[in-house]
């Protein structure tokens, strides 16, 4: 009965290591950091509004349209949808995460290793 247990408490841990790592988002680029590379560049390239195509017109014409009447100016307005700011939200947690992940691992990226010098007495 003790072993069944034991089996049970060991089944529960590994059962609740796999839920955090499929949460995890880390986990996922440490895992599988070109397919996370590539999937980030396919978002990107999708999120990014295609470039207007500008009409040119002469001078000619422009006075006609004008003259006409079909001629409407309008000033270019920055339009920041659900998708503008959803984009902004997100590169801000990321930016937050880099800043955290850096912050508390800077000795480690740095070659420090956490031992202090020795030798400042």
């Amino acid at each position: 009965m003790q072993g069944i247990r034991c089996d049970i408490d060991q089944g529960l841990d590994d059962v609740s290591a796999s839920a955090h790592n499929m949460v995890d988002w880390r986990h996922y680029v440490r895992t599988y950091p070109w397919l996370c590379l590539a999937t980030a560049a396919v978002l990107g390239f999708l999120i990014v509004p295609k470039r207007s195509a500008a009409t040119r017109f002469d001078s000619a014409t422009l006075t006609e349209l004008a003259r006409t009447g079909h001629l409407i100016v309008t000033p270019a307005v920055a339009q920041h949808g659900l998708v503008g700011r959803l984009v902004a939200t997100v590169a801000g947690v990321a930016v937050r995460e880099a800043t955290a992940y850096l912050g508390h691992n800077a000795g480690r990226l740095l070659g420090n290793n956490g031992h202090p010098e020795s030798g400042h007495d």
